[in-house]
C-alpha cells in the first residue's frame, strides 16, 4: 500500500464514520425536515420522513391543510438581525499599533463588501435558526486572478456538502479531527481536472462498481467505528451508491482538512519571558548554550492544518499538501455557525415546534372537513312523499319540490356543532400560544398588538424579554462572525502584499486615502517613517498602512457600531431620550448626533458642526467606514491592484450605503 492509498484510506474512513455517527445520521434527516416545516404546504406533514398523516388523509379524499406559523416565528428573528448588524472592528494590542488598526479594520470592511459578507452572514444566521447549523468557507479564489487571488465566501450546509468530526465540543472546531467539504462531480469533469489520474480514476471507478454488483464487503478498513458499533452492510452499500453512481456517472470527490503535529524548537530568554523559534534542535541548544543562565531550548508540539482530495470510492488520493494559508496554518478555513447543541443534537427554533405544526395541521383539516360534511342544510321529508326527490339534491336548485297528496312538505336542519367547533377553537388558541411561548417570539415581537394597548415603554420591555429566549441564537452567532472575520483579516495579510492605495470610505461618507506597503516604509517604525516623509506635501491626506504582513499583535471584535439605518436610528433616539434628561450636554454631544442622522450631505454638515465647536482640524470620527465604499488605486509595478476584482468593477468614487 503507497502512502497515498493510506491517506484516502483513512480520509475515507473518517467520512464513513462522520456520516453514520448517530449526530449525522439525525441532523440529515431533522436538519431537511426542519426547512420543510418552514416552507410550509405539504412537507410539514412529515414525522421523521413518513408522510403516513398525510397520505391517509389524501387517502380518504380529504383536504390536507397546513396553516403555516413558524415562518413567521423565525422571519421576525432573522428580520432583527437584517436590522441590527454590526460591523466588526479591528482592535490593537498595543497602543503604537491603534492607527494600523483602524486602518486595518477599514480594509476588513472592503473585503466584507466585496465578497457579500453582510448578505451570506444573514443567511448563515436565517439556516441556522431553522434547523441548527450552516458553514461558511473563507477562502482564496485564484481562478479570475492566479497572482493575487479573490479573497471570498462560500456557504455550505451541513450534511449536504460538509461534515466534520462528531465527536467534536470546541464551537471553532479546533478540537475536531477533521472537516470535509464534498460534492458529487461527472466523471469526465473530473478527469479533465486530473489528468494524470485519467487511468487510475477510471480504472478503480470500474472496480468499485463490480464490487458492489457483487455484493462484496465495500470496506476494507476496520468496520468498527469510534463509537463501538459495527457498520452494517447495507450501510456500505448506502455511502457506494453516494460515493459513485454509474447510471449518472458521478463521483464523489472530498476535499478533507484535518490537523496533525509537528515538533518545533524554542529559544525561551529566562529573564524576559522572549520566545525565538529555531530552524532544529540541534540550532536551538547551539544557542542556548551560549548563555546558559538566560537561555533555554524547549521542544514543544505545534498543531498544523493540513488538506487533501479524495476519490473515496477509488481510495485514491487526488491532492495532498499543507493549508495554502501560511499565516493561518493552526485554524480551518471552514467557521461553522451551531444555533443550538446538546449532546447528539444541533437544532434550531423550527426543531421543538414541528409537533404544535401538526397538531394545527391536523386540527385545521379536521375543522375543513367537518364544514363540508356537516355545516349546510339537511333535508327531511317521509319516504315517498316527493314527486321529484332529486330536486332536494342539490339546496342551490331553484327547481320547484312537488309534494304527493297528504303528505308534509319537507323541512331542514342545520346539524349541532357549536360544541365541537368551540372545543376546537380552544385547542387552536392553545397550540398558537404554545407555538409563541415556546419559540420566544411574542405577539409584540410579531406587531400584533392592536390600539389601545399599553404604552410604547411597555411594549418595549416585553419585546425586549420576548428576545431572552432567542439570546443564545445571536450570541452564537455573535461568535461565529468573530471568527470569520478573524479568517478574512488572515486572508488580507496573504494576498495583499504588493505596495497599492486604496481610497474607501468612512461610516459618514469621508473619503479615506489608505497606502498599503510602501516600498520606502517596510522595516521602519511609524516615527522612522513619519521622518522620512518630513517636509514633503502629498497631494492627497493619506493614511499609510507600513506593512499588512508585519501587523501581528491584534484581535478582531464586534463593535457596537451599527451597520444599519434601523440600528443607528435606535441609538439616536436613546441619545435623544439621554438629552431630554439631561439638556446640558446637548452641546457636547452635538457631533455625534449629527453622525447617527440618515440625511444627504451628512459629511459636510458634521465638518460645519466641529467647526463650531472648535474641532475643525480633527480628524473624521474613529468608527466603521461604510461597507460598500471603495478604491483601489495602482502598484508598485503600474498595474491595477485589487481586492481580487477585475478592474473595472470598482469605479472611481463609488460608495455603496453603510451596511455590513
Amino acid at each position: 500500500m503507497t502512502e497515498d492509498d493510506s491517506l484516502a484510506l483513512k480520509v475515507r474512513a473518517w467520512f464513513t464514520e462522520a456520516w453514520n455517527s448517530p449526530l449525522w445520521v439525525r441532523y440529515r434527516r431533522e436538519g431537511e425536515e426542519d426547512m420543510k416545516f418552514y416552507v410550509g404546504g405539504e412537507g410539514a406533514w412529515s414525522k421523521d420522513g413518513s408522510t403516513e398523516d398525510l397520505d391517509r388523509i389524501k387517502g380518504q379524499g380529504r383536504a390536507a391543510v397546513s396553516i403555516n406559523h413558524i415562518q413567521a416565528m423565525v422571519d421576525v428573528l432573522t428580520g432583527f438581525e437584517r436590522q441590527n448588524r454590526f460591523d466588526p472592528k479591528v482592535r490593537a494590542q498595543g497602543e503604537e499599533d491603534e492607527e494600523d488598526a483602524r486602518l486595518m479594520t477599514w480594509l476588513l470592511l472592503f473585503v466584507r463588501a466585496q465578497c457579500g459578507a453582510p448578505e451570506i452572514e444573514s443567511e448563515v444566521f436565517e439556516d441556522g435558526v431553522i434547523s441548527g447549523a450552516k458553514a461558511v468557507d473563507v477562502r482564496v479564489d485564484w481562478t479570475e486572478d492566479p497572482l493575487n487571488g479573490t479573497i471570498c465566501l462560500e456557504e455550505l450546509t451541513p450534511g449536504q456538502d460538509v461534515i466534520w468530526d462528531p465527536a467534536w465540543n470546541q464551537k471553532d472546531l479546533s478540537d475536531a479531527r477533521y472537516v470535509i467539504k464534498y460534492k458529487s462531480v461527472f466523471v469526465k469533469d473530473l478527469i479533465a481536472q486530473y489528468p494524470d489520474h485519467a487511468e487510475a480514476i477510471r480504472g478503480a471507478l470500474n472496480s468499485a462498481e463490480a464490487m458492489a454488483k457483487g455484493g462484496e464487503k465495500l470496506s476494507e478498513f476496520d468496520a468498527r467505528d469510534a463509537y463501538g458499533s459495527v457498520r452494517t452492510h447495507a450501510q456500505d452499500a448506502a455511502l457506494a451508491r453516494l460515493f459513485y453512481d454509474a447510471t449518472e456517472d458521478q463521483a464523489l470527490v472530498v476535499e478533507a482538512w484535518y490537523r496533525e503535529y509537528e515538533d518545533v524548537w524554542i529559544v525561551a530568554n529566562k529573564a524576559s519571558g522572549q520566545v525565538h523559534e529555531a530552524d532544529s534542535g540541534e540550532a536551538a541548544k547551539a544557542v542556548a548554550k551560549s548563555d546558559p543562565q538566560n537561555l533555554t531550548a524547549i521542544r514543544r508540539q505545534r498543531r498544523v492544518i493540513k488538506m487533501a482530495v479524495v476519490l473515496p470510492a477509488a481510495y485514491l488520493a487526488l491532492e495532498e499538501d499543507d493549508t495554502p494559508y501560511d499565516n493561518d496554518m493552526q485554524a480551518y478555513p471552514i467557521v461553522a455557525y451551531v444555533a443550538k447543541r446538546k449532546r447528539e443534537e444541533m437544532y434550531g427554533m423550527v426543531r421543538n415546534l414541528k409537533d404544535p405544526q401538526r397538531v394545527e395541521n391536523k386540527r385545521e383539516s379536521q375543522m375543513l372537513d367537518l364544514i363540508a360534511r356537516f355545516a349546510n342544510l339537511r333535508p327531511m321529508a317521509e319516504e315517498n312523499s316527493l314527486v321529484n326527490p332529486q330536486s332536494l339534491d342539490n339546496q342551490h336548485d331553484p327547481s320547484t319540490v312537488w309534494v304527493k297528496p297528504g303528505h308534509q312538505p319537507p323541512t331542514w336542519y342545520t346539524p349541532p356543532l357549536s360544541e365541537l367547533m368551540k372545543i376546537l377553537g380552544v385547542v387552536a388558541d392553545r397550540n398558537q400560544t404554545f407555538i409563541r411561548s415556546s419559540s420566544g417570539v411574542n405577539i409584540d415581537l410579531l406587531g400584533l398588538r392592536e390600539k389601545g394597548d399599553p404604552s410604547g415603554i411597555a411594549i418595549a420591555r416585553t419585546q425586549a424579554q420576548g428576545q431572552i429566549i432567542a439570546t443564545v441564537f445571536f450570541d452564537n452567532f455573535r461568535a461565529f462572525k468573530k471568527r470569520v472575520n478573524e479568517r478574512l483579516a488572515r486572508r488580507i495579510q496573504q494576498v495583499f502584499t504588493a505596495e497599492q492605495v486604496f481610497r474607501l470610505t468612512n461610516e459618514i461618507g469621508e473619503a479615506v486615502v489608505v497606502q498599503v506597503n510602501p516600498t520606502e516604509a517596510r522595516g521602519k517604525t511609524r516615527d522612522e517613517y513619519a521622518r522620512l516623509q518630513a517636509g514633503q506635501k502629498p497631494t492627497d491626506q493619506r493614511r499609510v498602512f507600513r506593512s499588512l504582513q508585519e501587523f501581528l499583535k491584534y484581535d478582531v471584535v464586534i463593535s457596537d457600531a451599527p451597520a444599519t439605518p434601523t440600528m443607528r436610528m435606535m441609538q439616536l433616539l436613546g441619545l435623544l431620550e439621554v438629552l431630554r434628561t439631561l439638556p446640558s450636554l446637548g452641546p457636547l454631544m452635538l457631533d455625534k448626533i449629527v453622525a447617527l442622522l440618515d440625511v444627504p450631505d451628512r459629511a459636510e454638515i458634521l465638518q460645519r458642526v466641529r467647526a463650531m465647536m472648535g474641532m475643525a482640524g480633527a480628524q473624521p470620527a474613529v468608527g466603521p467606514m461604510s461597507s460598500g465604499g471603495g478604491q483601489v488605486e495602482g502598484g508598485g509595478n503600474g498595474q491595477p491592484l485589487g481586492l481580487g476584482v477585475p478592474p473595472g468593477l470598482a469605479p472611481a468614487g463609488a460608495a455603496g450605503p453603510g451596511a455590513a
